[in-house]
């Protein structure tokens, strides 16, 4: 009882009055209509949609010289844009460009710089990326409402099994940060170091404190889901497992599931733009926050042109972020692969458009001997069959092309499994050398994600 109660005093009058009221943020206002508008049906909110966009289009073209440049070199205003399915007439945005335009894409008015970070740099090449404030708030906001999709709630007990915090924080900012997640009961756990002590240790944490929803790291949660039915260590009741960061393979679900409950959700976002879709309690797919970004999914040919891609078909992940005035994104390929959702309505009554899936960065595309572009993908899938051989992998391949398989042995290993995997591999990526590694441990990225396949550049 009293639990319900300060959840409903701390998410429903403190926190959003301390939001409001004293802190002045429209935090929750754009909550409220977020909150309204999926309901809306689909034509609605590409409506609502089209009029943040043109927003945004008129504001870059007169403050933003990177874009100004980029309209008159297409030949159009931006009246000629009236909604999304117009924004292929506008070149897209690869990473480089984006890296290279920082200065050229800030705006000279109408908007400041005051929020700024970087990517993590996986794909080698480090983005800056600055925003201002209210879209700072909207990223809040949407957040939030596809959290809750999943069962989040302000004041609710929260474990969250992510990265470590910034080392570089000052202790102000430590202390801050400690005090608002006491306020949240929520408890951030390091989730980089996965060794048998660190994961007892978060099966304890789990029994101990009860939580009532746990956000983590795809990759994180399965291999502690595998650890607790390895040990047959469940003690707990269902807990709503929300998903983030990494894809969670499709042969992991059922595991995360046997360990905590049906309740798993999928989200995707990148820290470009932070939370982008979610799933809700349909499971069909992720709902795009179409309030806040457009979200496209191309097909590119060989000469340079592009489609839409098909519901099922797999495209590169185009964004366009409807709320950073400070310095735009304007149809920005971050490096992913998805796969377009289907075209009807999900059956929880969302009007909300949706993505089936994350497939994987186009950074983990791999190269056989002749140049045949080989996706990375296809070796999780492949490699998971085996899963009786090996416990966890890594497909690694070198700069001079070479492969190095790096694999923790299962316990049907032995001289049989080597010649399995090494068979696996060279299948796909004929007319090179592929190298067995043996080890104990995969080593993480330094966020604390584990990549399956890493390729060199």
């Amino acid at each position: 009882m009293a639990v319900a109660f300060y959840e409903r005093f701390f998410g429903g009058v403190a926190y959003p009055f301390w939001e409001q009221v004293v802190r002045g943020r429209p935090t929750f206002d754009h909550l409220r209509f977020l909150e309204r508008s999926q309901w809306l049906p689909a034509q609605d909110l590409r409506a609502v949609q089209a009029g943040e966009l043109r927003k945004l289009l008129n504001h870059s073209y007169a403050n933003v010289p990177f874009f100004r440049r980029r309209f008159d070199e297409a030949g159009l205003k931006p009246r000629d844009i009236h909604d999304a399915g117009d924004l292929s007439r506008l070149p897209v945005m690869d990473r480089p460009a984006t890296i290279a335009s920082v200065t050229e894409r800030t705006a000279t008015a109408g908007a400041t710089v005051d929020v700024k970070k970087a990517t993590s740099g996986t794909t080698g090449m480090p983005l800056t990326i600055g925003y201002n404030i209210d879209s700072d708030h909207w990223r809040k906001a949407v957040r939030l409402r596809g959290y809750r999709w999943g069962g989040y709630g302000l004041g609710k007990r929260a474990v969250h099994y992510w990265g470590f915090d910034n080392p570089l924080a000052t202790q102000f900012k430590r202390a801050k940060l400690r005090a608002d997640r006491f306020m949240r009961r929520e408890i951030f756990v390091d989730c980089v170091r996965r060794g048998e002590v660190e994961l007892e240790a978060f099966a304890r944490l789990l029994e101990r404190y009860r939580p009532g929803l746990i956000v983590s790291y795809s990759h994180a949660v399965a291999d502690f889901a595998r650890y607790v039915q390895s040990k047959d260590r469940r003690t707990w009741d269902d807990i709503p497992v929300i998903c983030g960061a990494e894809k969670l393979l499709a042969e992991d679900r059922p595991l995360v599931e046997k360990t905590f409950g049906p309740g798993i959700f999928q989200t995707y976002g990148c820290r470009e733009v932070m939370l982008m879709s979610a799933e809700c309690g349909a499971h069909a797919g992720m709902h795009v926050s179409m309030e806040n970004v457009v979200v496209e999914i191309i097909v590119r040919d060989a000469s340079g042109g592009e489609r839409p891609a098909l519901p099922g078909e797999v495209g590169e992940v185009v964004i366009t972020d409807l709320h950073n005035y400070a310095m735009p994104l304007i149809r920005y390929v971050n490096g992913d692969l998805a796969t377009a959702g289907p075209t009807e309505p999900c059956a929880c009554g969302r009007g909300l458009a949706r993505i089936a899936g994350v497939e994987g960065r186009t950074a983990d595309t791999l190269t056989d001997g002749d140049g045949n572009r080989v996706a990375g993908l296809m070796f999780s899938m492949l490699l998971s069959s085996l899963k009786d051989i090996i416990n966890q992998f890594q497909v690694v391949q070198h700069k001079d092309k070479s492969v190095t398989v790096k694999l923790i042995p299962g316990p049907r290993y032995e001289e049989e499994g080597r010649a399995a995997v090494q068979n696996v591999v060279q299948k796909y990526l004929r007319g090179l050398p592929v190298a067995i590694e043996e080890v104990s441990e995969i080593v993480l990225d330094p966020s604390g994600k584990r990549r399956i396949v890493r390729v060199e550049r």
